[in-house]
């Protein structure tokens, strides 16, 4: 009778849960056999594909053990994530192209540089399967080890054809970090019976979710701005090996199907060629047909596209690639009730699995037309720069050198020439100065990329955007530009650019009065909290003057930093020894007074000089809070500017002393978690002197507890009078939704919030329909909109007008402290570098605003 329980309750079991788990048949295809020497997934891991999550460890030791005993494969690490997990390419092609890897990469990258003229008979196809960018759309890397066995171990003629005329990258999990935290919630919350529920707390993460990486950053946006390891190692692998064809397997809502592309054929980037997308078309009717084949629904031309270059499927469209998306119905745990039904993690891994076969089918058979195209796409692109009336760009600012020569690593990563001005140069009112300014020239094989990065775009074929409508990088970095229609007038370097930041000195030597150094330098918030936590008192100045240094006349302007040397805990010598090192370190340059005496403006006793504390700074996350302001906000601090920020929850304030702070950031959040007290707590420490800082909408929860009065414009109703056809109704929201845009704000650059700043325009870039109104006090709004703010992107008429002169940055007063706003993000995607300082200006000088 025991025995007889025991096996009625295992097969009970078994149909409980027969669904949610399949045997390896359910996925491969069944006219191909495989070698016994190679295991299987399921022989591996002890257990059948989407039984459980797979964790990172588990991916990569798989893909380690392929490449130990497959002939075919090689495993490279490309890079390592934040939290120091590699990311590799397992590399498959037949044995004897292994043993000539790097000839045949070397091999195929000649052929499609211009003024070549070789045979493609011997030239590999290269194809990049790229795998989970999206640390929660778990399908995706889940199905990377079937395709790693598959090309290891299926046999025939079919694989023996593929791995001798093509090099196949498989990049499995692209974002370890986001990875490791969903796989652990998923396998954390799931039970050995079957719960299909969709109100299971499996399939709803805690904040902030495993789709972002380390710091709750989207890295499929980041493959042109190359904030992240993960991307700058990606991009440069790109490079390194030009794949003809780079997949991206993603996920999406439990209720959907599959997509695969094209996507919408009206928001096509302009600069993609025509041939891209007929290429695209013809390797999605290999998806259609072996997606039929399993009898799996799907859809393509609708909902996506890829106007933003900056994703995984877009980036290799202005890279002489193609680019494929994929989006899988995403269930996020092992089987979900949809309205299509009961879906498992192993159906979705199959889908996933069966379309990268269908790729390298589509590779195969195209194989001819693939490398043309992308041997055609160079040598388009230096007959485009020869129609263009624009020749060049020129770029650079002597007083924003570091920001500079950050911009010209990003355009050397993207493969971009750059080389140095070496004449002074002047355009529409700008001076480009030898040292510190450099040209692209647009005749070369990057033509089309470097019209991405610098044009100011106005004009599009719809209204609809899936990311920004515009990504204008001089802007970005608050750098002055201009074309150039001709070279003739210009000097450059025959040397390509190599920048490299220099260090920083201390010009006039050891001083036993002052140190001073100059706020408009990116790296200069950096400097001032090395200094800060050594324990030297700091002051700010608040007025201009100019000192006699090394028989030079240096002006310094509001927001120089002044580190006195006398009435320090440190002797001079120490002082000296540390401003060096600092200097070194950061690249600022410091400036040793042997005298108090300006020769013009204030001197160093003055009252002007106010005295700075120490940032202490805690920052609110979880519950209602923006993980993606928080992470760009977090990033900030701990990457570029090496400051430590406390990250607390929100719902624990309430058992945190706040005294020990003196700023308090609120990123973008309803912050209804917090209730009355404390709420009151926030109120009383503010008052008695703390700078509360509001992101976004938090200035209306900081409002509506009597911490400020900023209030938000009323959003544009939808445009009922258009005649539009039912199918584009949804156009009536579109037309009037700002999906990211770039527009000129007007600096008080005396103001304390806008020190460091040498002009008086600043580009702010805005995603969002929220437009706070002006508080209509004097001196409360140092950054506003300009009356003529467009400047480049997809905004309505009527939005302009709601943006004109309107607050991108307000300051209130709260009792003893301060309420400062910033209405716009300050530190968009990590990239967006000119508003950066602006930020930090708020937690350096909020408490000298007067």
């Amino acid at each position: 009778m025991k025995h007889f329980a025991v096996a009625f309750f295992f097969s009970i079991l078994f149909i409980f849960s027969a669904n949610a788990q399949e045997p390896l048949s359910y996925f491969l295809p069944e006219d191909v056999t495989f070698n016994s020497n190679i295991p299987t997934p399921e022989e591996y891991f002890n257990q059948q594909l989407g039984e459980w999550h797979l964790t990172h460890d588990q991916v990569l030791s798989y893909m380690k053990e392929i490449a130990r005993i497959s002939e075919r494969a090689v495993i490279r690490e490309y890079a390592r994530s934040y939290e120091n997990r590699p990311l590799v390419h397992l590399i498959f092609t037949s044995e004897q192209n292994q043993n000539k890897l790097d000839e045949l990469k070397e091999l195929h990258f000649n052929y499609s540089q211009p003024g070549e003229n070789m045979s493609p008979e011997n030239i590999p196809l290269v194809v990049n399967l790229g795998y989970g960018v999206h640390g929660n759309e778990s399908s995706a890397t889940n199905s990377s080890v079937l395709t790693a066995y598959y090309l290891a171990a299926a046999q025939g003629d079919k694989i023996d054809q593929l791995l001798e005329s093509t090099i196949i990258l498989v990049d499995p999990c692209l974002n370890p970090d986001g990875f490791v935290r969903h796989s652990t919630w998923a396998n954390m919350h799931q039970s050995i019976t079957d719960v299909t529920s969709p109100d299971s707390r499996q399939f709803r993460e805690v904040w902030p979710g495993g789709r972002t990486n380390h710091y709750w950053f989207d890295l499929n946006r980041d493959w042109l701005l190359l904030v992240h390891p993960e991307s700058r190692g990606r991009v440069a692998a790109f490079h390194e090996w030009k794949p003809n064809i780079v997949t991206d397997h993603h996920e999406m809502g439990a209720n959907s199907t599959f997509f695969f592309q094209p996507g919408v054929p009206s928001r096509n980037n302009p600069l993609t060629p025509e041939e891209n997308y007929r290429l695209t078309y013809e390797i999605a009717k290999y998806h259609a047909e072996f997606l039929d084949e399993i009898g799996s629904p799907y859809y393509m031309e609708e909902q996506f596209d890829d106007y933003y270059f900056g994703k995984g499927s877009s980036y290799p469209d202005v890279n002489s690639s193609v680019g494929i998306l994929f989006e899988q119905a995403g269930y996020r745990g092992r089987i979900r009730e949809t309205s299509n039904g009961i879906k498992t993690l192993a159906f979705g891994i199959k889908n996933q699995f069966t379309v990268s076969l269908s790729t390298l089918e589509a590779a195969i058979n195209l194989k001819d037309e693939l490398l043309q195209f992308q041997k055609e796409f160079y040598r388009e692109a230096l007959e485009l720069a020869d129609k263009d009336a624009v020749k060049a760009y020129v770029f650079g600012d002597e007083n924003n050198l570091q920001t500079t020569l950050k911009f010209v690593n990003v355009l050397n990563q993207h493969q971009i020439q750059v080389f140095p001005n070496e004449q002074e140069y002047t355009s529409d009112g700008k001076t480009f100065k030898p040292g510190s300014s450099f040209v692209v020239p647009l005749k070369q094989p990057q033509y089309r990329l470097i019209k991405s990065m610098f044009d100011v775009t106005t004009e599009f074929a719809d209204s609809t955007f899936y990311d920004v409508s515009t990504w204008t990088f001089p802007y970005a970095f608050n750098l002055p530009f201009a074309k150039l229609t001709s070279l003739r007038n210009i000097q450059i370097s025959e040397k390509m650019a190599e920048p490299e930041i220099p260090e920083g000195k201390v010009v006039g030597g050891k001083s036993s009065l002052a140190y001073l150094f100059k706020w408009n330098e990116y790296a200069a918030p950096e400097a001032l909290f090395q200094i800060q936590n050594k324990g030297l008192m700091t002051k700010v100045a608040t007025d201009e003057f100019t000192f006699i240094i090394d028989g030079n006349e240096e002006s310094f302007t509001y927001g120089t930093i002044l580190v006195p040397a006398a009435g320090q805990e440190m002797d001079e010598e120490e002082i000296f020894s540390m401003v060096t090192s600092v200097a070194q370190k950061t690249g600022i340059d410091f400036y040793g007074l042997d005298t108090g005496l300006a020769s013009k403006g204030i001197h160093i006793g003055s009252g002007s000089f106010v005295s700075l504390e120490k940032p202490e700074v805690l920052m609110l996350i979880g519950g209602s809070v923006s993980s993606r302001d928080a992470g760009e906000i977090w990033h900030l601090f701990d990457q570029q500017y090496k400051i430590p920020v406390t990250l607390a929850d929100s719902d624990n304030l309430g058992s945190i002393n706040l005294n020990r702070y003196n700023n308090l950031i609120l990123p973008a959040g309803s912050y209804r978690e917090l209730n009355n007290t404390v709420t009151e707590k926030i109120r009383r420490w503010t008052e008695a002197g703390g700078t509360l800082i509001t992101i976004k909408n938090a200035a209306s929860w900081a409002t509506r507890n009597d911490l400020g009065k900023t209030q938000f414009k009323k959003s544009i109703e939808p445009d009922t009078t258009l005649q539009l056809n039912y199918v584009d109704r949804s156009k009536e929201y579109s037309i009037n939704a700002i999906a990211g845009a770039i527009f000129k704000t007007e600096m008080d650059i005396t103001h304390p919030l806008c020190y460091g700043y040498l002009q008086e325009e600043l580009p702010v870039f805005k995603s969002g329909n929220s437009v706070a109104e002006s508080l209509k006090t004097k001196y409360a709004e140092p950054v506003k909109f300009s009356d003529d703010s467009f400047l480049s992107g997809f905004v309505s008429e009527k939005n302009l007008e709601r943006i004109k002169n309107a607050p991108v940055v307000s300051v209130q007063s709260a009792g003893g402290g301060k309420v400062i706003s910033y209405h716009e993000s300050m530190t968009f995607r990590g990239t967006w570098l000119g508003t950066n300082k602006l930020f930090m200006n708020s937690v350096f000088f909020g408490k000298t605003i007067r």
